[in-house]
């Protein structure tokens, strides 16, 4: 089984994920803004869940909206297909960066981690580029 948590931040417990986990499990993917605990993401690690976090799973929306923006400054009118390709192509790259950051740092694929260490390594990169650091 295969859970979607969709609805509020802290929805999942460390109770409910080890629900989730004793029930069959195998990989929880967010679409909301953090709905697991910091509990229930321990529970996941635990069992070997593959656990999607929001930052990444839920980017797409964010992304949608971004590409969204292009279109309008630009005049533009995408057909579904043209979206859909573009935002193929920036959840592949999101889900490369997640994979390549964990396993360079841990050895390891691990989404949540490959997402933080891949999200402030861009940060990082920008603040020296603009003399910040």
């Amino acid at each position: 089984d295969i859970a979607f948590p969709n609805a509020t931040e802290n929805e999942i417990s460390g109770k409910d994920a080890e629900y989730l986990a004793k029930s069959g499990c195998i990989c929880v993917a967010e679409g909301a803004n953090m709905p697991s605990t910091l509990e229930a993401i321990d529970v996941y690690k635990e069992y070997g869940i593959l656990f999607g976090p929001a930052k990444a799973a839920n980017a797409g929306g964010v992304a949608t909206s971004g590409l969204e923006m292009v279109q309008n400054s630009m005049r533009l009118s995408w057909t579904r297909e043209e979206v859909d390709q573009r935002l193929h192509h920036i959840m592949k790259h999101i889900h490369k960066q997640c994979v390549d950051a964990s396993q360079a740092y841990l050895g390891r694929v691990d989404y949540l981690a490959g997402a933080n260490i891949a999200g402030f390594l861009k940060v990082a990169k920008a603040m020296v580029a603009y003399g910040i650091v």
